[in-house]
C-alpha cells in the first residue's frame, strides 16, 4: 500500500513545482500548458508542452465552463474563441 501511495501521491512541495512555475515565470504566455516531464505528466520537473490534444477540445472546455458555472453558480461572459497566437 505505502508504494502505491508514494507511486501515486507526491509530497507537497513537489506537487506544488508545477503550479508555482506556472505562476511565477515570467513573460508565460496565457493559457500555456505546464505539466510534469516524467512518465505519465505525474513527475519530474515542470515543461511547457504545446501539442496536447486537449489544448485545442473546444467542446469539452465549453462543457467544462457550463458545468463549472452551473456548480459554483458564477457567471462570466465567455469571450469569442480566437486562434492562439503562434
Amino acid at each position: 500500500m505505502r508504494l502505491l501511495l508514494r507511486s501515486a501521491f507526491r509530497p507537497t512541495p513537489e506537487g506544488a513545482k508545477t503550479s508555482l512555475y506556472a505562476a511565477t515565470v515570467p513573460d508565460l504566455p496565457g493559457g500555456s500548458y505546464v505539466v510534469p516531464d516524467g512518465p505519465l505528466q505525474l513527475r519530474g520537473e515542470p515543461v511547457l508542452r504545446s501539442s496536447e490534444h486537449a489544448l485545442q477540445d473546444a467542446t469539452t472546455a465549453h462543457r467544462l465552463w457550463t458545468l463549472s458555472e452551473r456548480l459554483t453558480g458564477v457567471h462570466y461572459p465567455v469571450p469569442a474563441h480566437t486562434p492562439p497566437r503562434s
